[in-house]
């Protein structure tokens, strides 16, 4: 299969995005995926799952990972997903383990907008609501860093010494939003969340590019329009904006032409889209 690729700052990330299709996104080096909208195999060994709704472009894959997990004998993953949907998507695990007459091991963890959650050492995520036509999250992943406080930055590296050798707290914890990423939505997912807006990264659904369906058809179904993009250019903090979600009415190079000819001067330099064999 032919995957799409990012990478920022060295991060890297890998998988394949196409609306109503399939979506699923691997952060190998942060230990996880954002849904699992398509069987890959390759990646069965990352072990935590935040997973934004159950639509099946986003979620079909999940019972063959649970399954795949199981039966190479490796530690229960971790699916995070809104708790409204946490039964039902038990409910069908435990039906596809029935089938199979196969145990499944699986911590499927319903959760609520902005709980933090531990990620690993010096990294946490929150979910935030998305504006989409069932119970959906959007999730910013934190990078905590310590910093020495200010009132200290004056100070002599002895002074520092003598300091932290009586008990003296001099550092602090600094939190930064480092990758956002909408699942479907509407624009109000960005607009409505600063750490979104100011996350490093941030990867946005931008399902529809022109009137082959416009706007309103687009907020109708509870998607963003690109024209909405740059409409709120200003809105956008992020050093760089990874477009998600390409509807299939467009080839890859008529959904790359429509974001070159709109996009305007202020986001052009951070814009990049994650298609198959493009990464500009």
């Amino acid at each position: 299969m032919n995957l799409a690729k990012f990478d920022h700052k060295g991060l890297l990330f890998e998988g394949i995005s196409e609306g109503g299709i399939r979506t699923s996104i691997v952060c190998s080096s942060l230990e996880l995926m954002f849904d699992f909208g398509f069987i890959n195999p390759d990646k069965i060994h990352i072990g935590k799952i935040l997973l934004t709704h159950a639509h099946l472009d986003h979620s079909c894959g999940i019972p063959y990972y649970v399954s795949q997990r199981s039966l190479r004998k490796l530690p229960k993953p971790t699916i995070y997903l809104p708790k409204e949907i946490q039964p039902k998507m038990a409910e069908i695990l435990r039906l596809y383990s029935e089938i199979e007459d196969f145990e499944y091991g699986c911590d499927l963890v319903g959760i609520e907008e902005a709980d933090t959650i531990h990620l690993k050492p010096g990294f946490f995520f929150k979910p935030w609501s998305t504006f989409h036509r069932v119970p959906s999250f959007g999730y910013t992943v934190y990078e905590t860093k310590k910093k020495l406080k200010k009132e200290f930055n004056s100070l002599s590296a002895e002074e520092i010494r003598i300091l932290k050798s009586n008990g003296q707290e001099l550092t602090e914890d600094i939190q930064t939003p480092l990758v956002s990423f909408s699942g479907d939505t509407k624009i109000e997912y960005v607009l409505k969340h600063e750490d979104v807006r100011k996350s490093k990264i941030l990867f946005l659904e931008a399902t529809y590019v022109c009137d082959k369906r416009d706007t309103d058809r687009a907020r109708e179904w509870g998607h963003t329009h690109l024209d909405e993009i740059v409409e709120n250019a200003e809105a956008f903090e992020n050093e760089a904006i990874v477009l998600i979600h390409a509807s299939k009415r467009y080839s890859y190079r008529e959904y790359q032409d429509w974001v070159r000819k709109k996009i305007p001067a202020v986001l052009k330099d951070r814009i990049h889209l994650f298609l198959p064999g493009r990464n500009p």
